[in-house]
């Protein structure tokens, strides 16, 4: 999965102009995470069609990162996000975003982007949804 991370100023409506942008394109945002830190904010979003995405983003003037993410479904419980953060560490893998995709009662969906997500997805194996290519 790819994920896009858009770097914003944490002004008023700057979530309303990126979401329009996409909306304007017919672009459908499928996961979205929006935060801001003093005069800074960080948009964390997947979408439908990633490429066109990116390029109307840019094309806007917004500043974005672009990663490939690995997703990992796990057993909906206390300490389970835990223990893959362990399991990364334990592999010397920095572990550099983890967001919650989805939960229900009986599992959590969450995507990772790891500092060498091949390693990390031989690591996390068994609990990944999909295999990376490669």
């Amino acid at each position: 999965m790819k994920q896009l991370t858009v770097l914003v100023p944490n002004e008023l409506g700057i979530a309303a102009r990126l979401t329009a942008c996409l909306a304007e394109r017919g672009i459908n945002i499928d996961e979205i995470d929006i935060e801001g830190v003093e005069d800074h904010g960080i948009v964390v979003l997947s979408v439908d069609r990633y490429d066109e995405a990116l390029r109307v983003l840019s094309e806007q003037g917004f500043r974005v990162i672009t990663q490939d993410t690995l997703l990992v479904r796990l057993e909906d419980r206390p300490g389970a996000l835990a223990a893959v953060a362990m399991r990364l560490k334990d592999a010397g893998i920095d572990l550099r975003s983890m967001h919650i995709l989805r939960r229900d009662a009986a599992c959590t969906t969450a995507s990772l982007v790891c500092s060498d997500n091949a390693r990390a997805a031989e690591v996390l194996r068994d609990v990944l949804v999909v295999e990376p290519p490669g």
